[in-house]
């Protein structure tokens, strides 16, 4: 027995007629999708940043970096693409418990007899 070819629900129709509209305008304006995977970490930042500078929505925020970095002149777009990280500093209660960790660590899978061990002095 042959399968019947089902066809699509009117509302089924409508949303494909919808998403075509969509696309069309979409491809007259130039608009291309482009997805941003970001680090949750900078998620708090962003929002502080979009609150001080008056931004409603994260895309916003980077198409306007983009034009920014985009219209720059060499220099100063090297400059913004720059990578900037944080320098921090190791303190002397964290090291004890790096050191802690470590030594816990040696306690629970001791080293094999042939196993260099260096001890710190």
């Amino acid at each position: 027995m042959a399968e019947e070819e089902q066809q699509p629900t009117a509302e089924a129709l409508k949303q494909r007629r919808k998403r075509e509209k969509a696309a069309a305008k979409d491809a007259a304006l130039g608009v291309e999708k482009f997805t941003i995977e970001v680090a949750g970490i900078f998620k708090a930042d962003l929002k502080r940043l979009m609150k001080q500078h008056g931004f409603n929505n994260q895309q916003e925020v980077h198409q306007t970096l983009l034009r920014n970095v985009i219209a720059a002149d060499f220099e100063t777009a090297a400059q913004m693409l720059k990578c900037v990280t944080t320098p921090f500093v190791v303190t002397e209660k964290l090291s004890q418990i790096i050191k802690a960790a470590g030594l816990k660590s040696l306690a629970d899978d001791p080293p094999e007899p042939d196993d260099e061990i260096e001890t710190p002095a």
